[in-house]
């Protein structure tokens, strides 16, 4: 199904990659490279959908052959978090420079807002105002890529230390990833598995690595690429946004 107005895709609850957005650099890339690397599209963390639909759809209307995977437990947050995802990493993260200090205040201010409404504690289930993420239905989701006829999107749940492993026949090899897990353990898992199948030239889009709201995903990307040649980079700041961050595997340093 071809989607063409604004409103459509926001009654579906879909990215609508025809008009400027957060993601429109990791949509651009896919319009620019899908016919000449190889590999299929990844995502982990899906949530309801949203960003792994509009990429079905894009695909199909590129007439590409590739396939989306999504990797997601589809039940919320994992019950255990790692000392790397409570909100007060963001002090760590300040002093030794990780961040700087206007992305600090931001943090500070997204900090008060949601004071306003959690009165228990701030914490990474309540950080979000999708809270622990729990508030999803596989089933809707299938619904709607039946729905929508996007027969090139793939649901894969359970948590990534059972499904992203090398037993995995699909996919083979990936073009460009959605990373979007927000956890420290959840990127020290995908990470890794992403980045042994992505295609020299590949992409793999860093959603968390300027967040207000999860810390530990810049220590697991941070540690990930410590050794390694390639690093991440910060796209053109737009006005008014926030940074988005992405890395590009241009060597084999395995």
């Amino acid at each position: 199904m071809l989607l063409k107005d604004d409103w459509e895709f926001n009654v579906l609850g879909i990215y609508n990659y025809r008009k400027p957005g957060p993601l429109s650099h990791y949509f651009d890339y896919i319009v620019e490279h899908h016919d000449h690397i190889d590999g299929d599209i990844c995502e982990a963390g899906v949530f309801k959908g949203r960003a792994l639909l509009a990429t079905g759809l894009l695909l199909k209307e590129l007439g590409s052959s590739k396939q989306v995977y999504g990797y997601d437990t589809f039940q919320g947050f994992p019950p255990i978090y790692h000392g790397n995802d409570d909100v007060t990493k963001f002090d760590y993260l300040l002093k030794e420079g990780k961040i700087s200090k206007e992305h600090y205040a931001k943090v500070k201010k997204n900090q008060s807002f949601r004071s306003i409404d959690v009165k228990t504690g701030l914490s990474p289930e309540n950080i979000s105002l999708s809270g622990d993420f729990s508030n999803v239905r596989i089933e809707d989701i299938q619904h709607k890529i039946e729905f929508l006829d996007v027969d090139n999107v793939h649901l894969v749940p359970g948590p990534f230390s059972t499904t992203m492993t090398d037993t995995r026949a699909y996919p083979k090899e990936i073009m460009a990833a959605l990373l979007d897990c927000d956890l420290y353990m959840s990127y020290k898992i995908a990470l890794p598995f992403i980045w042994k199948q992505l295609s020299i030239g590949g992409y793999v889009f860093l959603d968390e690595y300027y967040s207000l709201k999860f810390p530990g995903a810049r220590f697991a990307t941070d540690e990930f690429f410590e050794n390694r040649i390639d690093k991440p980079h910060k796209h053109k700041l737009e006005m008014g946004d926030f940074e988005r961050w992405y890395v590009r595997k241009l060597n084999t340093d395995e």
